[in-house]
């Protein structure tokens, strides 16, 4: 293995609709300075990330940034590091994080009833 997923940092929870951020650390366990990527998608929908690859030096740990809007159910982000052979990109590590789905709890204002007169 070159490209160790070391952690999945993303909310436990998300209310429909909201952007969520998921940080992905991997981190290069060879010798060599290599070339590293990842995938993800949450159920079965590919999101972008803020880099397609990195050239990542030996014992150095990067993040890459995605980002999808949370649909209204429970998620499971599933992610894939690769490094490059000179070739082809070589599949490494898969981790996984549920992400639940918030309810979003209304907002009650304050208010207060003045007066009440009989008529």
């Amino acid at each position: 293995m070159i490209a160790d997923i070391i952690m999945i940092d993303a909310p436990s929870s998300a209310p429909a609709g909201e952007q969520v951020i998921v940080d992905i650390s991997v981190k290069n366990i060879s010798s060599q300075d290599q070339y590293l990527a990842v995938t993800a998608v949450y159920d079965s929908t590919s999101f972008p990330f803020q880099f397609d690859y990195l050239l990542v030096s030996p014992g150095q740990t990067v993040i890459f940034r995605g980002w999808f809007t949370m649909p209204s159910k429970n998620v499971r982000v599933t992610a894939w590091s690769w490094s490059w052979d000179g070739s082809n990109w070589v599949y490494e590590d898969q981790m996984t994080k549920d992400i639940a789905l918030a309810a979003l709890t209304p907002q009650i204002s304050e208010f207060k009833i003045a007066d009440f007169y009989k008529v």
